[in-house]
C-alpha cells in the first residue's frame, strides 16, 4: 500500500468523524431518524468524502441494518440503546466507525457501552502485524464477559479493501481459531465488538432497508428496468445503499422504486440486509473503529475523534 492510499484511509476517516460529531448534537427525543440521517449522510459529502453505505440508527435488540426508508416517520425515543454506525469513503477507501448512544442515562444500559468500549479499546491495543485474528477476538470476549455480558458471535469485524465494505478476513468477537489469518502491514480493518444481555447471535429480521447491486442482466429485462439498473450500478457501484438515495438523487421516480427494488431484489440484481436482531430481543450495544497498518506496522486509527 502507497502513502498515497494511507492518506486516502485518513481523508475517508475525517467525514465520518464529522458525521459521528453531528450525529452525537442531532440525537434527541422526538427527533426524526430521517433528518438525523439526511444531515449526517450530508456531512459526509460535506467533507469531501462520498458514502459507503447508509447510516445505521439500531435500537436496543436490532444489532444493526436499520436505516430510515423513503418518508420514515420514526421518532427518537425516550429510552434505549441507539447505535449509530457511519461509513463513508475518498477514493474507494473505507471509513466504517460506530457508537452507542444511551438516551436515558439508564446506568445498567450504560454497562453495555462500557463493556463494548472497553473490549474495542483492547482490541486497538493488538493490531500490530502478526497478531493472529481470533486472539482479537479472544480479548474482546474476555472484556465482555467481566462485566457480566456476552459478545454477539455471529457479528464481528471485517477487512476492508477499496470499494470493498467485506473484503475478506472476519475478526470474531470471541476465542475462534478457525479464523488464524495474521495482521500485516498495509492492512485495514474495521473492529466493532457487539455487547449483549441476550444469548450472544443474531437472527435476520423479516425487513430490509439496505441494498447492494451485485450483477448485471442482460436477458429478459424491459429496457426501462436496464436504464435504472444501469443508474443504480453507476451512482452506488457494488457498495450498499438506501432507496432514499434513489429518490434523493432523482435516479427513479419515488412512486416506482419500491417496485424497482423489489424486482431486482428477485432477479438478484441487488442483494439485501435484512435487521440483524439479537435471538432473545435482548438489548445490544455496539463500538466501532477503522484501523490500519501503514507500511512500517504502525497502528492509525482513522475514525477516532
Amino acid at each position: 500500500m502507497s502513502e498515497d492510499y494511507i492518506q486516502d484511509y485518513i481523508q475517508a476517516g475525517k467525514g465520518v468523524i464529522a458525521a459521528k460529531k453531528l450525529a452525537k448534537n442531532l440525537v434527541n427525543p422526538g427527533i426524526s431518524y430521517i433528518e438525523i440521517a439526511n444531515r449526517c449522510e450530508a456531512e459526509i459529502i460535506k467533507n469531501k468524502c462520498e458514502l459507503s453505505f447508509p447510516i445505521n440508527m439500531s435500537l436496543n435488540e436490532i444489532a444493526a441494518h436499520y436505516s430510515p426508508p423513503i418518508d420514515d416517520k420514526s421518532l427518537i425515543p425516550e429510552s434505549g440503546l441507539l447505535k449509530i454506525d457511519i461509513g463513508a469513503h475518498f477514493n474507494g477507501y473505507i471509513a466504517d466507525s460506530a457508537f452507542t448512544i444511551n438516551l436515558d442515562e439508564d446506568p445498567i444500559l450504560q454497562n453495555y457501552i462500557d463493556a463494548a468500549s472497553d473490549a474495542l479499546e483492547a482490541a486497538i491495543e493488538l493490531f500490530a502485524p502478526k497478531t493472529k485474528l481470533y486472539e482479537i477476538g479472544e480479548i474482546i470476549s474476555q472484556k465482555i464477559m467481566n462485566r457480566g455480558l456476552r459478545p454477539i458471535t455471529n457479528l464481528g469485524g471485517h477487512e476492508l479493501q477499496q470499494y470493498n465494505l467485506h473484503a475478506g478476513p472476519f475478526i470474531p468477537n470471541y476465542k475462534a481459531k478457525i479464523h488464524n489469518q495474521i495482521l500485516k502491514p498495509g492492512d485495514a480493518y474495521a473492529c466493532e465488538p457487539f455487547a449483549t444481555s441476550g444469548i450472544g447471535t443474531v437472527e435476520n429480521g423479516t425487513n430490509s432497508y439496505i441494498f447492494r447491486f451485485v450483477r448485471r442482466v442482460k436477458k429478459n429485462i424491459p429496457y426501462e428496468q436496464q436504464v435504472y439498473m444501469n443508474k443504480i450500478e453507476k451512482n452506488f457501484k457494488h457498495l450498499p445503499f438506501s432507496p432514499r438515495w434513489i429518490e434523493n438523487n432523482n435516479l427513479i421516480p419515488k412512486a416506482k422504486i419500491k417496485r424497482i427494488i423489489e424486482e431486482f431484489t428477485g432477479k438478484r440484481i441487488l442483494d439485501k440486509y435484512p435487521l440483524l436482531i439479537e435471538k432473545k430481543r435482548e438489548p445490544v450495544a455496539q463500538e466501532e473503529h477503522t484501523i490500519i497498518l501503514d507500511m512500517d506496522g504502525r497502528a492509525i486509527i482513522t475514525t477516532k475523534e
